[in-house]
């Protein structure tokens, strides 16, 4: 349609349509309702018209379909009632007749109330206001701000939408019954979302909306949530930029890696990555001599102790290094503040996929006088799994423990740290559990494992492009652009937790029956 402003043509022309529709029926209250039906049809059918000069040969012909089909409808109700009116009396009234009578009322009422719970909130108002509260049409114009017109126009558009919903059989959709896991991925600068998925029913809109746009209605029948309740959620996530409006429907704004992609990214994982696991662990086992010739706490640790700290430094700085030569980008601005990027990982045995128990890669005090890295690869979970509640307080502990200072005993995150063997504390004084290095010698051992980082980097880029073309596969068009730097977030740190998983699988690397923190490293500033 080009350019024709419809709304205000019918608008203006309303006793037009009134007074074709008078002269074809005589009633007044049948008149109303064919007039509004014809007012439907051409709303609905507008697309196809061309341009303004067409407007009336377009809205005469529907008009006549409309009637036809009107006095259809009339006849064939006409026929029904004239049939109900002939059953006997006393049939109607004998004791099995009226329990069934009170069996279909019940019903009746079910599926009405199941149909008003699928009205969107403008009808939803104008529907309760006329018939529950009695109000006339000029005061529920008054309330919503539009014309007694329209509102006449909204009660037909709505007592056609409870009559067509009454007749239908509907089924809600399995996720009503059997949600979804989801849980939202970030990276960036300050987590806002990390509460917004604490309940299912935001998780399964997100994945009951990704592959193509749905109506509320729709989504209300597929997760069998009544739309006063939903709505809500989805203002919600409309805010969070995690759902978009497209025209009257809504469609998830984030990509989601569902099991589908998850599962074909995790069989190209060995293809891609088995045999650099194999150079960089043998290069490891090369220059583990060289490295203890270091001067830094934990050169004394036996081999395979050391070997896990020595590979979990290369593959982390191999990160960095991917990140400068294939970089995932500027981190882009977020509806609820701060700037990374956000993903969802779907479906219920998507866990299965998920390499890490968290990971933070370079954390300071706030003196900026010491930083760790801690890696909670999936493989080592029985050793180490560093909490990351608390954060700021946990990362003071455990700097101050890389210092060797006394123990803050205000900092209530200390006992924990030291019952899961990252701090051991000697009267007072807290020592790290893990290598601790000077800026210095730091900078030596990454110049040593300059042959394992490079290998790393490499390996990580070629999975994160193969991960991302998956992933572009499956996402809708509209999220195709934003699936590299998920990939390259999400699967370059994965491609580290495999060759972990490989190592430990073929028996090079073991892991000790006691808590150790193997994937870990303090640097003093």
């Amino acid at each position: 349609m080009v350019d024709v402003n419809v709304n205000k043509l019918i608008q203006d022309n309303l006793a037009v349509f009134y007074g074709y529709a008078y002269d074809k029926l005589y009633d007044k209250d049948k008149a109303t309702d064919l007039a509004h039906e014809i007012i439907v049809e051409i709303l609905d059918s507008i697309e196809n018209l061309r341009d303004e000069k067409a407007f009336w040969g377009f809205s005469w012909k529907i008009a006549e379909n409309t009637f036809r089909k009107f006095i259809r409808r009339e006849e064939l109700k006409r026929k029904t009632e004239l049939a109900v009116k002939i059953v006997p009396s006393e049939i109607t009234a004998s004791p099995e007749y009226e329990y069934i009578d009170r069996e279909d009322a019940q019903d009746g009422i079910y599926i009405l109330r199941r149909e008003l719970s699928l009205l969107a909130k403008t009808h939803r108002d104008i529907c309760l206001a006329y018939y529950v509260d009695n109000k006339s049409c000029s005061e529920i114009s008054e309330e919503q701000g539009i014309s007694v017109d329209m509102v006449k126009y909204h009660l037909f558009r709505i007592r056609k939408q409870l009559k067509e919903g009454i007749g239908m059989t509907r089924e809600l959709g399995k996720r009503s019954y059997k949600p979804d896991a989801f849980r939202l991925d970030f990276w960036g600068d300050y987590n806002r979302y990390y509460h917004l998925f604490d309940r299912k029913l935001p998780g399964n809109i997100l994945l009951a909306a990704y592959d193509e746009p749905l109506r509320a209605e729709e989504l209300s029948v597929e997760l069998g949530v009544a739309m006063p309740y939903l709505e809500d959620e989805i203002k919600i996530l409309e805010a969070a930029g995690v759902l978009r409006r497209v025209g009257k429907k809504y469609q998830t704004n984030v990509v989601i890696i569902t099991d589908k992609c998850a599962e074909k990214i995790e069989e190209e994982m060995p293809r891609v990555c088995k045999q650099s696991a194999q150079r960089i662990f043998d290069t490891a086992k090369e220059l583990l001599p060289k490295i203890r010739e270091l001067d830094f706490k934990g050169n004394d640790y036996d081999d395979n102790r050391l070997l896990f700290a020595i590979l979990n430094t290369a593959l982390v700085n191999g990160f960095h290094r991917a990140e400068y030569s294939s970089a995932y980008g500027t981190p882009k601005p977020l509806a609820l503040g701060g700037n990374g990027w956000v993903w969802g990982v779907g479906d219920a045995d998507n866990e299965a996929y998920n390499h890490f128990a968290g990971v933070t890669i370079h954390t300071p005090n706030k003196s900026g006088t010491a930083w760790f890295s801690a890696e909670n690869y999936r493989a080592i979970i029985s050793c180490q799994l560093y909490d990351h509640s608390r954060f700021k307080e946990r990362a003071e502990a455990v700097c101050d423990a890389v210092l060797e200072r006394q123990a803050d005993r205000k900092n209530e995150t200390l006992p924990w740290l030291i019952e899961q063997g990252f701090i051991l504390s000697d009267s007072g004084k807290l020592r790290a559990n893990f290598p601790v290095f000077t800026n210095e010698v730091f900078t030596r051992l990454l110049d040593i494992l300059e042959p394992m980082i490079e290998e790393s980097a490499k390996c990580m880029i070629s999975f994160s492009d193969k991960a991302a073309e998956i992933l572009e596969d499956g996402a809708p068009g509209t999220l195709k652009d934003k699936c590299l730097p998920i990939a390259k977030i999400s699967y370059r740190l994965n491609t580290a937790a495999y060759v972990f998983e490989e190592l430990i699988d073929s028996g090079r690397l073991y892991l000790p029956k006691e808590k150790t923190p193997l994937c870990m490293w303090g640097v003093i500033n």
